[in-house]
């Protein structure tokens, strides 16, 4: 009887530090999308220089620790010069390399604008 509930104890303890194991073998720890998405949401509410609180009512489905995460990431890299705001808060550059994970992506190339005639 004791041995059972010694066996039980010890797996109950190994299973609780398998995020800490996966981490020291080398092992990706898998990331739920929904707090990726709701980083991202912070990220493009940081660079569209809204406060985190409007962001957090607008996406009240998020989590509101992850967004926050993702607009203080974003502030670190303003802060930081890696990218680089207008004065309407349209993303100018990027310094390829230095972006957080949460801020890969790129800005669009500008399309000619067609003149029209007259």
């Amino acid at each position: 009887m004791s041995s059972r509930i010694l066996l039980m104890l010890m797996c109950l303890l190994a299973l609780t530090g398998c995020d800490k194991i996966k981490s020291m073998m080398g092992i990706p720890i898998v990331v739920d999308p929904k707090e990726l998405d709701a980083q991202a949401i912070g990220y493009a509410c940081r660079v569209s220089k809204k406060h985190p609180e409007i962001c957090m009512k607008e996406n009240d489905t998020q989590s509101p620790s992850q967004i926050l995460s993702g607009w203080k990431n974003a502030d670190k890299d303003i802060k930081a010069r890696v990218i680089e705001l207008g004065p309407n808060g349209e993303l100018l550059a990027t310094i390829s390399g230095s972006v957080s994970a949460a801020s890969a992506v790129k800005p669009a190339a500008s399309a000619p604008v067609a003149e029209e005639k007259k």
